[in-house]
């Protein structure tokens, strides 16, 4: 019988990734054209990667009038990203809910998981009860010790809520005033999930590569 060396070679600890990606109506159009492009990118990205001490899965929760799993938890080499459909309110708060339920299902999420990082999109106000939903979230432990990171589309965003939703004083809220910086934002989260990735320590955020963003974008 022959013998496959990789058999004997520990398995890597998974990496989540979950986007939570705003697709109501205000989306609709460039924003989210552009934002499918940004996703496809990244994935494509972190396909490419090897030789990392942990294995990437990403997730994608959508939330417009109600929210949505739209992609599990998946390798990120299984992964055929959905098409994005733009319609409907903000509901924030539900997205917040389905992320929690993500982060305590042991079948989603195992026990050996490395800490996740949890990218929040939106171009707009939640319209929903959000607070404490997010309060949950942020109260878990793997939602309390997640890397966060957001980005606000345009001038009609709530950064307050962005804020609150990252809550560190090292890691700013992305301000994207046009839609072709939603681009650079994912660029720069690619880096870091990257960079997490390699690290000796994978569930530290590391020095997070501000340096791809404009310094006028960010809000602390």
């Amino acid at each position: 019988m022959q013998v496959n060396p990789n058999d004997f070679l520990p398995q890597r600890r998974p990496l989540p990734i979950i986007v939570l990606a705003d697709v109501s109506t205000s989306m609709e159009g460039e924003k989210i054209d552009t934002l499918h492009t940004a996703l496809a990118e990244m994935h494509q990205k972190f396909k490419d990667l090897h030789d990392t001490r942990s294995h990437l899965h990403t997730s994608i929760i959508t939330f417009a009038s109600n929210a949505q799993l739209l992609l599990p938890l998946t390798p990120v080499e299984d992964v055929h990203l959905p098409t994005l459909t733009a319609s409907g309110t903000t509901s924030m708060g539900a997205a917040f809910k389905i992320a929690l339920q993500l982060l305590e299902d042991e079948q989603q999420m195992p026990k050996r998981s490395y800490l996740p990082s949890i990218v929040l999109v939106s171009d707009g106000q939640p319209n929903d009860d959000w607070e404490e939903p997010l309060q949950n979230l942020l109260d878990s432990d793997r939602g309390g010790r997640a890397v966060r990171l957001a980005v606000g589309i345009g001038d009609d965003c709530d950064f307050d809520v962005l804020k609150t939703f990252v809550n560190h004083p090292e890691i700013p809220v992305v301000r994207a005033t046009e839609v072709l910086k939603l681009m650079d934002f994912f660029r720069f989260v690619t880096m870091s999930v990257m960079a997490r990735s390699t690290a000796r320590n994978p569930n530290s955020s590391g020095n997070l590569p501000l340096h791809l963003l404009n310094d006028d974008d960010l809000e602390f």
